[in-house]
Formats: C-alpha cells, sequence, structure tokens
C-alpha cells in the first residue's frame, strides 16, 4: 500500500494517553509526548522538521504568529530581566511590542545601526542579554552585517535573533552566520500565498526548548491547517524566491532611472552603499524594494490611486505584488524623527514584487508614475 505525497492533515487538539506520556510529563519532558495541541501536533511536528532542516538549525518553533514567536523569544531569553539591543531600522511592529512590554518587565532597550557594527559596540550595556536585527530592514532593506554583529554580541555575553523574513533561507541562513535564533514571519514569503498567519524560530535546541515553554504557557501554539498551508508553500520556496528576486531587479532597475523618482532601496543596485555585503552575505537581493518620488506625499497618493496590477494592501512576500506606504502602514504612529533614523523619506513607498510576468509590472508602474 503507497502513501500519500502530501502531508497528512491531524486536526486533533487532544491524543490518547499512555504510561510514557504520563512519565515524560513527570520527567519535565512532555513537549516530548503527543497530549494536546497547544504543546504540540503531528502534522505542526512534521513542519518543524522542514523547518529546520531548511534553516539548518537543530530545532525550528512553529507559532500562531510572527509576533508570537518573538514575544517567546523575549521571555525566555529575558528571563530575570536584562536588556535588549535593537536594530534602528526595524519593523513597525516588533518595535512597538518591545517598547509595550519591556518596562513590564523590568527591561530596557538600547539601538544601533545595523549595518555600521562599531554602533552596536556602543549600544551594548553590561546588562545587554539580546541583540535583535533583521537581515534586510524593513522598508528601506539596509543590510545587516550578521557576522561581525553576531562577533561582537558574544563579546559581551549576550545573544543575537536575527529577523530573517525578507531574505528566507532561500537566500541567507543567519545561523551559518553567527546567529544564535533565527526568526520569521511565516505569513510572508515562507507560506508565499498571502493565505496564512504563522511564525518560526529556529536555533539550538537549548534555545528553543526555552522558547517553547513560552509557547505553551502563553498559547501562542500553532493551527495543524496553517502549518499545512506552509508546508505546501515551502514546497516551491526556492522558485518563487527566484522569481520574486528577478523582478525585484528589473524594476529597480527601471524605477533607478524614472525622472520622478529621487531614491530606489535595493541591495541589487551598483549605488546600494551596501552591494558588497549584501553580494557575500546573500545569494540574491531578494523581492523587497522601496523607493521616494520627487513629488513627496502628494505625489505618492496620486501613484498609489492609479496603480492595477500592484495591489494597495499590508503585508508583502505573496506571489501577487503588493504596494503600501510605510509611513501609514509598516511603520505608523512613529514620529517624523523616527522616520528619518529609518531612512523613510516623503512620498516613500514600498513594493512586495510578486511573480507576475515582469513587462505587466513595469507597464503598470510607467501608466501610475504618469500621475505623480
Amino acid at each position: 500500500m503507497g502513501s500519500g505525497v502530501s502531508l497528512p492533515l491531524d486536526r486533533s487538539s487532544t491524543f490518547r494517553v499512555d504510561e510514557q506520556a504520563y512519565r515524560l510529563r513527570e520527567a519535565g519532558r512532555g513537549y516530548e509526548a503527543m497530549v494536546y495541541a497547544r504543546e504540540t501536533n503531528p502534522t505542526v511536528e512534521a513542519v518543524e522538521r522542514r523547518l529546520a532542516a531548511l534553516e539548518g538549525a537543530e530545532q525550528a518553533l512553529l507559532f500562531a504568529s510572527g509576533m508570537a514567536a518573538l514575544h517567546a523569544a523575549l521571555m525566555a531569553l529575558l528571563d530575570g530581566g536584562g536588556q535588549v539591543a535593537l536594530s534602528d531600522r526595524i519593523y513597525g511592529g516588533t518595535t512597538g511590542l518591545i517598547d509595550a512590554l519591556l518596562p513590564r518587565i523590568g527591561s530596557g532597550v538600547s539601538t544601533f545601526d545595523p549595518g555600521r557594527p562599531a554602533s552596536l559596540e556602543a549600544a551594548m550595556r553590561a546588562e545587554t542579554r539580546l541583540v535583535i536585527c533583521e537581515s534586510l530592514s524593513n522598508p528601506t532593506l539596509r543590510v545587516a552585517d550578521i557576522p561581525r554583529l553576531a562577533e561582537l554580541t558574544r563579546a559581551g555575553g549576550a545573544l543575537i535573533l536575527v529577523d530573517a523574513t525578507f531574505v528566507t533561507p532561500a537566500l541567507q541562513r543567519p545561523l551559518e552566520l553567527g546567529a544564535d535564533l533565527v526568526w520569521h514571519s511565516a505569513s510572508k514569503y515562507l507560506g508565499g500565498h498571502s493565505d496564512l498567519i504563522g511564525g518560526v524560530l529556529a536555533g539550538p535546541r537549548k534555545l528553543i526548548s526555552a522558547c517553547r515553554a513560552w509557547r505553551t504557557r502563553a498559547g501562542g501554539c500553532a493551527d495543524p491547517d496553517m502549518a499545512w498551508l506552509l508546508e505546501r508553500g515551502l514546497k516551491t520556496l526556492a522558485l518563487r524566491m527566484r522569481a520574486h528576486d528577478h523582478n525585484a531587479r528589473g524594476l529597480a532597475t527601471w524605477l533607478a532611472a524614472h525622472p520622478k523618482v529621487s531614491v530606489v532601496h535595493h541591495p541589487s543596485r551598483a549605488d546600494h552603499e551596501q552591494r558588497a555585503l549584501a553580494s557575500e552575505l546573500m545569494r540574491g537581493s531578494g523581492g523587497m524594494l522601496s523607493f521616494e518620488l520627487a513629488g513627496g506625499d502628494p505625489a505618492a497618493a496620486r501613484v498609489l490611486a492609479n496603480l492595477e496590477l500592484f495591489t494597495e494592501a499590508p503585508s508583502l512576500g505573496g506571489v501577487e505584488s503588493l504596494v503600501s506606504p510605510p509611513a501609514r502602514m509598516s511603520h505608523v504612529g512613529q514620529s517624523d524623527a523616527a522616520l528619518r533614523a529609518a531612512d523613510i523619506g516623503p512620498g516613500c513607498l514600498r513594493l512586495s514584487v510578486g511573480i507576475e510576468d515582469l513587462d505587466d509590472l513595469l507597464q503598470d508602474l510607467e501608466i501610475a508614475l504618469e500621475h505623480a
């Protein structure tokens, strides 16, 4: 009798218990016993093994969302206090959770520029326990010098957590570059079809075990249906990332030559100040890019109103192309000074470039830019 080529979907929330399960729980190893879905589930475990293999990690954990994964990491790694050194160019939701949570657990935060490792030295404190950065910053795609940041983090007795959502293991495996933990919003490129919400942590068994305990306590467990959809997306990850990368490169080149565009942010560009570092640390440049219009925010609003193939929507990493103004979406509510620090200027638009035909995407932008 043959077996199916698709991962079985087990929706059970509770499982039959035997004597071995009782003994594992009594020994504090309850996560090894299949008892209750808030702790683990067969479908979720199968996808976690695939994710660990992709990242070159001892173990991976799947969460209900990327923010649930970050919450578990913060609670596990800052247990008993300690400071966070946070990249000053990072997703606004990350900043929001850290600003809301850290004061409640007796922790504080300092900031650094991930492209200038010397700034991390200045940001490190004796009580710094965790350093957090993105492989590529959201939305201006500044490249984190992970090997050097990891070296400085270790010298300071801390751990480094890298958000690799924009790059995925198809373009970079941060653990191989010295990161202690890698973190993803699986809702993006890993899933790839804009139809799931999930998060991932991957790394050494000891750290993952501590994060797993917080996943169980706080209830940020992954749903098996989401895990099944995620596994489907992982099958085409490498293929999709090549298409995203190809289209983003083409659009970045075209936009840089357009008279109404003042700035283009994409690591493939020769004028990107970290082009050499990107080539050294990544196998490609990715499908995200951002650009600024010479006419500022009014011009950006007119472009948004006239795009048809690009959908004005949040999130990223799906097969379809999306566009959003970071100042009003991913970084909404941040001060002008904070936006400037993140290199988000007036008229900035972020593109999540999909896998449609490149000529169609170029035509859509060309028509919309006539109104800028």
